[in-house]
């Protein structure tokens, strides 16, 4: 062991912008231990060894003495050092897990807060849901939705213009729009634009049965009660139909397909 030590957690824990009082709870110790190690005054324990690894994947041999891998790579429930592959996967940018990253409540009673702090910003969780046209706003509950939720940024779903609040994914069912939307792809559905004001991709009901297709206005007339909507499927194989006058009444917008989540073939 070197009596750099100290220098290195601290330079670590300031990389990861945690305070002596913060770390110390992560592990179960006091501020003033923490102090003690970062000034030399104290060695690291064991036990204290361990609880860093753990929880954040940091190597006791870097720590203590400089050497070998400063973070280690997390094998199921174990840490252990990266093999050649994984650190060049590493060094490249490919761990989707950056460890000692850290995810966080957000500041409750901050105006539009999301659901949790990772990094910087706020995250919304997006659950997925149902269509199902026998329910007054067009949505079910999804076996698995909640657990299934996608973690969406608060800032992006602004800057889209898709209320963080009033937002759900839901799971294409069949062909009809191909290959915009692939059968069993996420589609984000804002359920605030529940009101037909300009051409775009939708989430309705209509006789009964659910439907995802593109509603376009039709010029055909100045009355107004002459007004009618196109509904047109991206795939070829389907008619185009065409909604007029007394029937658009029957017609519910659950709301408009804002992005497609689907696997790449």
């Amino acid at each position: 062991m070197n009596a750099d030590y100290g220098q290195r957690l601290k330079a670590w824990r300031g990389q990861q912008k945690l305070s002596q009082r913060r770390l110390g709870s992560e592990l179960g110790v006091s501020q003033g231990y923490i102090s003690d190690i970062e000034a030399g005054r104290s060695e690291p324990s064991r036990n204290f060894l361990r609880k860093l690894s753990e929880r954040f994947g940091v190597s006791a041999d870097w720590l203590l003495y400089g050497e070998d891998h400063k973070l280690l790579h997390r094998v199921g429930e174990e840490w252990r050092a990266p093999n050649p592959e994984e650190e060049r996967e590493l060094r490249l940018g490919f761990q989707a897990r950056r460890t000692g990253s850290r995810i966080e409540p957000s500041e409750f009673g901050r105006p539009m807060r999301g659901d949790f702090h990772y990094e910087g910003q706020d995250f919304v969780m997006i659950n997925r849901m149902d269509l199902c046209a026998s329910e007054p706003t067009g949505l079910i509950a999804a076996d698995g939705g909640q657990r299934d939720a996608l973690a969406v940024s608060r800032s992006w779903l602004l800057e889209n213009q898709v209320h963080p609040d009033l937002s759900v994914l839901v799971e294409m069912n069949g062909d009809s729009m191909a290959p915009t939307i692939p059968n069993g792809a996420l589609i984000l559905i804002d359920c605030m634009d529940r009101v037909f004001s300009a051409d775009g991709v939708f989430a309705f009901s209509r006789g009964g049965k659910s439907f995802v297709r593109r509603l376009a206005s039709l010029d055909v007339g100045t009355s107004p009660l002459a007004a009618a909507l196109a509904v047109i499927s991206d795939n070829p194989n389907y008619p185009i139909d065409v909604i007029r006058d007394s029937e658009l009444e029957g017609v519910s917008i659950v709301g408009r397909v804002r992005r497609v989540v689907s696997n790449i073939l």
